[in-house]
This record gives C-alpha cells, structure tokens and sequence, in this order.
C-alpha cells in the first residue's frame, strides 16, 4: 500500500491568500499555460523518496509532487503534477463528481525512479476525496 501524506499549502490572513513562494509560483505559471483556475494546492510526501524523482550525480532530484485544484459549490478538481524547479509535469486530474482519473501520457512516457500506478494516483485522490478538509485553505 501506498504511504504519503499531504501537507496543505495555502493560507489566508486578512482576506489575503498565499503560499510557500516555489510551489505558488509553480502553479501560477501552470494554471496560465494550461488555462485553469485554483483555490487549492497542497504537497504530497511519500514515504518512497523514488516516487516522481530521477538519478541524478548519485542521488535522487528533490522534485515536489504537487496537488493543484479548485472546490467548486458543487463539484472538486484536482490535478497532481511533479514540479522540477525548471518546469513541471502534469501527472493527472480527476472530477470528484465522475471520479475518472485522467492520467497524462506524457507522465506515463517518463522514467523516474519510479513512477505512481493507475491505482497509486487513484488512491492520493481518493484520500483527498474522503476528507477535503486536508486541503483547504488554512486560516492565520
């Protein structure tokens, strides 16, 4: 079974809303070029540091998998991306409301150390289903 945890990233302090400044401005820029709105993000920590990273000069890469979504009145979007600090990578995106996971082909095109399964994403979003409360916004 999968082990992670997510850590909201998103705070709110006299009507003002921010963030950690790298993953903010990650999904700043992600939401621009892939034309979508967010009023949730959140990092998800997995006990295998393999997940999402690559080899690099003996080690592995500190990429930040991330969760970007919105809570609608009526409905929940969210995407998971990796964030390399030179760019990113959309992993998949799921509904709340038809729960349809959505996995990009360029995620399943790449060789990480070792990359999430259909039912390892599955089972981050279902998490963040069950109680949506892990990533709201958090009041200062």
């Amino acid at each position: 079974m999968l082990k992670f945890i997510i850590q909201s990233l998103l705070s709110e302090k006299d009507g003002n809303v921010s963030g950690p400044m790298s993953p903010m401005l990650f999904a700043k820029e992600m939401a621009l070029s892939a034309d979508f709105k967010f009023n949730r993000l959140a990092r998800v920590w997995f006990d295998d540091d393999r997940i999402n990273q690559k080899r690099e000069d003996g080690g592995l890469t500190g990429h930040d998998t991330l969760i970007i979504g919105t809570v609608y009145k009526n409905d929940v979007w969210l995407s998971l991306w990796v964030d390399s600090g030179v760019g990113g990578m959309p992993i998949a995106m799921v509904y709340q409301s038809d729960n349809e996971v959505e996995i990009t082909p360029v995620y399943l095109q790449e060789k990480f150390a070792r990359n999430l399964s259909a039912s390892e994403i599955g089972e981050v979003f279902n998490f963040v289903f069950n109680d949506i409360n892990r990533i709201n916004i958090k009041q200062e």
